[in-house]
């Protein structure tokens, strides 16, 4: 009896509607076990950063009061300002400066050290990770540090000295798209997307331009001395190039691009470009060497207020309307179509 039963427990395995659920069982059993597993790699990628912050409090201590010693807003302004005053606009193939040595040198050095350890980076594609700054989850000295990069650094004394640098250009482009614009329309640039971006072999982004409200997009080099400089970012002019068809990210044909020049990747650099027209990219070779290299970038962007942003709607022609519409623009676009006239 006990083999009869088998046979036949075998051949209703075979009967399609067993066999399919059967396989649909198995199925869901794979699926909840890459679910699990997922989330058992999550939980021991908090721990070891949460490990990470309690010992660093120890460090921060430690350092505290040097480290506040060198992060003064005031020196740290100065030397901003007058660093920033320095760097020549270059108009070719989009308007754009480099500043060296943008940052007093014990600031930069305090500023690397203070780069969380790629643990923090986790949650991505290993090639492309970032991570938000400030952040809240890292090390106590990573939090202090970058807090006042971000807050008294970038969102004071740099943008300040960068709406000057290029109010000028800036008017003009606004007008390129809404020449109805009115004098009297305050086009002060605000930071915004504060984020270190970790980048390893095989990565690549090709030429592009950034969303349209982003108008200056801001690279901080982070690198070492023995940093290999090929690994910066490449600007291209593109042959018929036209305007972006939509407030995202613009990817261009590489075949429409021509390399005009590459940013090395230096320390203590800082790139700033308008993000008007031509392309840019960056790429590290899958066989660069050390295998695990790493290349850390901190990037930001400056863009209008939303009272800016609803005033040049309210003033565009419709069909510029229609291409500079989008995410970050969607709550202002009806209240300036309907108060156009």
């Amino acid at each position: 009896m006990g083999e009869i039963h088998r046979l036949h427990a075998a051949l209703d395995l075979l009967r399609p509607r067993t066999f399919f659920r059967a396989l649909a069982r198995v199925n869901r059993l794979v699926e909840e076990t890459k679910l699990l597993r997922a989330q058992i790699d999550q939980l021991s990628t908090r721990i070891e950063q949460l490990a990470i912050i309690e010992t660093s409090y120890w460090e921060h201590e430690t350092v505290k009061s040097r480290v506040n010693a060198t992060l003064d807003a005031e020196s740290v302004g100065a030397h901003v300002r007058a660093a920033v005053d320095m760097a020549p606009v270059e108009m070719e193939p989009f308007p754009h400066i480099v500043v060296t040595d943008w940052l007093p040198k014990p600031v930069y050095d305090t500023v690397i050290h203070a780069v969380p350890p790629p643990i923090f980076f986790a949650g991505r594609e290993e090639r492309r990770q970032q991570m938000k700054v400030p952040s809240t989850l890292a090390p106590v000295l990573s939090q202090h540090a970058w807090r006042f990069l971000s807050n008294h650094v970038v969102s004071a004394s740099l943008c300040d000295a960068l709406n000057e640098k290029f109010a000028a250009i800036i008017r003009g482009y606004v007008r390129t798209f809404c020449p109805d614009l009115p004098p009297a329309v305050d086009l002060t640039l605000h930071a915004s997307d504060g984020r270190i971006m970790l980048r390893r072999p095989g990565y690549v982004i090709e030429p592009h331009r950034d969303p349209k409200w982003g108008f200056l997009t801001g690279l901080v080099y982070l690198a070492g001395s023995g940093d290999n400089e090929a690994y910066g970012t490449q600007l291209y002019r593109v042959r018929d190039d036209v305007d972006a068809p939509s407030d995202k990210p613009y990817y261009i044909d590489s075949a429409r691009c021509e390399l005009v020049k590459s940013i090395p990747f230096r320390p203590n650099t800082l790139f700033v470009f308008l993000n008007s027209k031509g392309a840019h990219g960056a790429s590290i070779p899958a066989d660069a060497v050390p295998p695990d290299l790493i290349r850390l970038v901190f990037q930001f962007r400056l863009g209008l207020s939303e009272a800016a942003m609803r005033q040049i709607l309210r003033h565009m022609p419709p069909e510029q309307q229609t291409v500079w519409a989008g995410a970050k623009s969607r709550r202002v676009v009806a209240s300036a179509s309907n108060s156009r006239y």
